[in-house]
């Protein structure tokens, strides 16, 4: 039944990465409003006038920037997605990006080269430049998408990562317990100007911007919180199968950590734990179930020391399930400043067959 799960999930997030391929090749076959989204998060980032760069952690609800930016004041926006070894950005975002290999640009339809561009559909876990006419709040709902940084070796890196805002760590907590990135060869974006991060020490990384970054050799690292599902589209939980989150702290010293169930713009999922007790009176381990109950909630773990990890058995508290599928989010925070979002789907086809046979 779990395969079942997971291969329903897979198929809606292919139809999901087909669409985006689609509206990439110029396809306009398929509306983006044929796919109904699920576990959703809002994204607020701050824009400046000129160059932005945006690290976008969601797969926006419509996928074409016109749409994203229907009467918002931006008129550009790129992203770079080759997978070339050479020089990839320039002291100044403002250059001809057309003209550089690896570059998809999409111009507001205002604009008399608008019939230039070649970027048609917004994807989250992807940086982008968007330049902007002037200051504004940018909130964007969409659901989290797997969240993987897939490195070139031996190359500058366009990304981007989920911090605390504000609160995030700085770029030497986030990154030196990584041999590919432990340096100071990284560039953000400061008043229209790649300037390289001198002292990682002393600048903290920020919610919602994107960074160059040089990856010295393969690299897996996704930061000093490792945070895995047992499928990479999040949790899955039904009456015939539970799921687990691995927690592992890849650095030196102590991490906490706190896990939140987000229930906003989506249904309370009623989870549970379940933990292994011992008594010393009675042979062997005794599990049990402890409910979380069917509301938004946070709930503080023990410190992780230097590479130690722990396992979360979740289950679905069956007798607060609702009938058919419910989405929501869980969050993970860490004392570093980092978060990690991960769907949550239940599914209770049992209590919804039974509901649609009442009289």
């Amino acid at each position: 039944m779990m395969l079942l799960r997971f291969g329903a999930h897979g198929r809606k997030s292919a139809c999901r990465a087909l669409l985006i391929c689609l509206l990439a090749a110029g396809t306009h076959l398929l509306s983006p409003s044929l796919l109904t989204a699920q576990s959703l998060h809002q994204q607020t980032i701050e824009l400046n006038p000129g160059w932005n760069a945006i690290w976008l952690e969601v797969d926006p609800l419509q996928l074409t920037p016109t749409r994203v930016f229907e009467d918002l004041p931006v008129d550009v926006v790129a992203t770079f997605s080759a997978s070339s070894r050479s020089a990839q950005f320039a002291n100044d975002p403002s250059v001809d990006m057309l003209s550089a290999y690896g570059w998809a640009v999409w111009y507001a339809p205002s604009r008399s080269d608008a019939f230039l561009t070649t970027l048609n559909a917004l994807q989250g876990g992807r940086a982008y430049l968007v330049h902007s006419a002037t200051n504004f709040t940018f909130n964007v709902m969409g659901e989290i998408p797997p969240l993987k940084i897939d490195w070139i070796p031996n190359a500058y890196n366009f990304v981007g990562f989920s911090v605390e805002s504000p609160g995030g760590p700085t770029f030497e907590q986030f990154f030196r317990h990584s041999q590919a990135h432990n340096h100071n060869k990284i560039y953000r974006l400061v008043d229209g100007k790649w300037r390289q991060v001198v002292s990682p020490s002393q600048e903290a990384m920020r919610a919602g911007e994107a960074f160059w970054i040089f990856s010295q050799g393969r690299s897996s690292y996704q930061g000093p919180l490792e945070v895995r599902a047992d499928s990479s589209f999040g949790v899955f939980l039904s009456a015939e199968s539970d799921a687990n989150i691995g927690i592992r702290n890849l650095t030196d010293h102590p991490v906490s950590f706190v896990v939140d169930h987000i229930t906003e713009h989506h249904d309370a999922i009623p989870m549970a734990v379940q933990i292994s007790t011992f008594d010393p009176d009675v042979p062997g381990f005794r599990r049990v179930t402890v409910p979380f109950g069917a509301t938004e909630w946070s709930q503080d773990f023990p410190t992780l020391e230097a590479g130690a990890g722990i396992r979360l058995p979740l289950r679905l508290h069956l007798p607060l399930a609702q009938p058919g599928e419910s989405y929501s989010l869980l969050r993970v925070r860490s004392d570093l400043g980092t978060l990690h979002h991960l769907p949550v789907t239940a599914s209770r086809p049992d209590l919804a067959a039974i509901s649609t046979e009442s009289p």
